[in-house]
């Protein structure tokens, strides 16, 4: 029987990972869950080159850290189940961050390959990478890719085939400064007494300087622990950091001298748009000013138009009944159909319908654009008075839309704590349900400012609920 090779695909959130599975398994695709976990698996199939490809789309991250159990899951994967080939699909116009991810997966001393994704938001800047210099660098081999327009696919997959069917590609190595390489060896030469071990060496090491829970947790030798505590330590003292930041520090170092010879200016890269309104989005005061401008705006919209919209759907409906009246049917049956049932549907289509689906075309529009994005980095500080990171805020918008997935995107925290306190706050958003009966109801029989003191008092009330909640549930702020 031929063999099936395992290819993973790995990356950043947002790096094109999705566009470039699609374009290697095509249909055969299978989503689940990862056994024991809530994060979502994707994997497909391939034959290329005459090669029976299994292809894992690793969930998008940014360190294999274990603060979340996405990072946990990708980990696992590479080290436990040993992939033939590991695609690390990079953001090229976000090099430094990338490389960050990378050196981690070479510290895992898998074979990889390097695909310099999005290079045209690269060439728009008026940057170019030199690939076959960062190929040197890296001792890996990199292709430039634009996954979306299909171009440097075909080579990036005869790479691929290449390595697989060679059966070998250099893993690469990034050296950090001599005071962290030279405690990383000494710490190395220490786990070559241990037997079994589930990581590489060097990545185990590295992991323990960084103070890594899980690392520990699997480290049962009390002299190696004892010697940890010993370097890292020394690390501390030697740059009056913690070593986790050290370590951090160091390798976005390397990632900085790379990206520095690597990247040339070709030309004055032209003035985006959204680099302009970027500027307005994040300003300190008028990106505060355009966000609470924005939330009037909605519920202008969502009213003016729902009232209209409602309005009208009830006039076309009431043109029926005369019609549905004359039919030989007994009245007090009639009367029943109508009143009992056909108002129902038509309170369903004048009441719910109007004011859902404006709500929902506002909240898709602001998603596309990216301005919820921009939203969670305005709200970045509000967010850590509640003991959470700003990205919680994402969460919480989407309750308007409905609580249960907004409580499902609570993962997207990293820490149990946060998820914990973002989905208790998610069930306190008016989901569009809410929405139907205070604009339905509320704002048409008692006036619009009735309606947003509703909702002044639920945010209001949101917040001390998280500042109850950030002081009273155990564990560490992310604040």
């Amino acid at each position: 029987m031929n063999k099936t090779f395992t290819v993973a695909l790995a990356g950043n959130a947002n790096v094109g990972k999705s566009v470039i599975f699609n374009q290697l398994t095509g249909g055969s695709q299978i989503v689940g869950n990862w056994p024991g976990k809530t994060v979502e698996k994707a994997e497909g199939f391939t034959e290329q080159g005459g090669l029976r490809i299994r292809i894992v789309d690793l969930p998008g991250i940014y360190s294999l850290s274990t603060y979340s159990e996405e990072e946990i899951v990708s980990r696992e994967f590479i080290a436990h189940e040993h992939p033939d080939l590991v695609v690390d699909i990079i953001d090229a116009s976000n090099l430094e961050r990338n490389l960050f991810f990378l050196f981690q997966l070479m510290e895992l001393e898998v074979p990889i390959v390097v695909a310099l994704n999005q290079y045209d938001v690269v060439e728009e800047k008026g940057l170019e990478i030199d690939e076959q210099k960062l190929s040197e660098l890296l001792g890996l081999p990199v292709i430039k890719t634009i996954a979306t327009k299909n171009r440097g696919l075909k080579e990036l997959f005869q790479v691929i085939i290449n390595i697989l069917k060679r059966g070998k590609n250099g893993r690469g190595k990034v050296e950090y400064g001599k005071e962290v390489e030279s405690r990383i060896k000494i710490l190395s030469k220490a786990l070559e007494q241990l037997q079994e071990l589930k990581y590489p060496k060097r990545f185990i090491a590295i992991k323990l300087l960084e103070k890594d829970p899980l690392m520990f947790s699997e480290i049962k030798s009390t002299e190696i622990i004892n010697l940890v505590r010993i370097l890292y330590k020394e690390l501390e003292e030697i740059h009056g950091e913690k070593s986790e930041t050290v370590i951090i520090s160091e390798r976005y170092a390397v990632a900085s001298r790379i990206a520095e010879v690597v990247i040339t200016k070709m030309r004055k890269a032209k003035k985006d748009l959204s680099d302009v309104l970027d500027k307005v989005a994040l300003h300190r005061f008028w990106g505060y000013a355009l966000l609470i401008s924005l939330v009037l705006f909605i519920f202008f919209v969502v009213f003016k138009f729902g009232s209209y919209l409602s309005g009208m759907i009830g006039s076309l409906f009431s043109l029926l009944k005369p019609y549905f009246m004359y039919l030989n049917i007994p009245v007090p049956l009639k009367e029943l159909i109508w009143n009992g049932a056909i108002e129902g549907i038509i309170a369903g289509f004048a009441i719910v319908l109007p004011y859902i689906a404006p709500f929902y075309l506002i909240l898709s529009i602001l998603e596309d654009t990216g301005y919820l994005a921009r939203i969670a980095f305005l709200t970045d500080n509000l967010m850590h008075r509640l003991g959470v990171h700003g990205k919680a805020f994402i969460p919480l918008i989407e309750s308007f839309g409905c609580n249960v997935p907004a409580i499902l995107g609570s993962r997207v925290m990293e820490r149990k704590r946060d998820r914990l306190i973002v989905s208790i706050l998610a069930t306190l958003v008016p989901c569009s349900a809410r929405t139907v009966i205070i604009f339905g109801l509320v704002a048409v029989f008692l006036g619009p400012l009735y309606a947003i003191l509703i909702y002044v008092f639920d945010f209001i009330l949101i917040f001390i609920v998280g500042l109850l909640l950030n002081k009273y549930i155990k564990g560490t702020p992310t604040g």
